[in-house]
């Protein structure tokens, strides 16, 4: 990816019976965030690694790297293509 993309890992954690983001985390790169998510992900009932074009006005475009465990369904969408 092109050096106006950032990478963040987003780990979540059950909290009243739903899925709630904790803190997200930057990343080096790709792999990197892949790793951290993958890590994460031992510690919390899930986390996923994600890439956003930073180059993009209004609308940054967003794009799901991977998810481990257990996280919400708009990010399992957003693997699937929609």
């Amino acid at each position: 990816m092109a050096a106006d993309t950032a990478f963040w890992v987003q780990g979540f954690e059950h909290v009243a019976g739903r899925l709630v983001p904790t803190t997200r985390r930057t990343a080096q790169g790709a792999s990197n965030a892949l790793q951290q998510a993958e890590a994460l992900a031992r510690r919390l009932p899930g986390a996923a690694a994600f890439a956003v074009d930073t180059r993009s006005s209004g609308d940054a475009i967003t794009t799901i790297l991977g998810a481990f465990g257990d996280v919400p369904d708009d990010v399992i969408d957003g693997l699937a293509g929609g």
